[in-house]
């Protein structure tokens, strides 16, 4: 939902293995704009992982978006991942702009 939720992550768990870190969903946001206003928030606030990290060198991480687990329906939701890029890779490529 480009430019509508803001969300704030919080560390859930750490793989050093793949230098992957995992993040769950930190707090109901603030800023969620007109279609944010219609989620059911509570059901997203569990302890589920919602976006992974993995570190390929210093320069670049690949992102992956799962999507909000919602703890009532036992389903993920919102799973499409609104990220812009160059090329039309299913994989997210984050590169540090100088």
């Amino acid at each position: 939902m480009y430019n509508q939720v803001y969300i704030e992550l919080t560390e859930t768990k750490r793989y050093d293995f793949e230098k992957g870190i995992a993040y769950k969903l930190k707090e109901i946001p603030d800023d969620i704009g007109s279609i944010g206003m219609g989620l059911d928030w509570t059901e997203y606030l569990n302890d589920e992982t919602i976006a992974y990290i993995k570190k390929i060198d210093d320069n670049t991480i690949n992102f992956y978006w799962y999507g909000f687990y919602n703890k009532k329906t036992k389903k993920r939701e919102f799973k499409d991942s609104s990220f812009y890029q160059e090329t039309k890779a299913k994989d997210i490529v984050l590169k540090r702009c100088e």
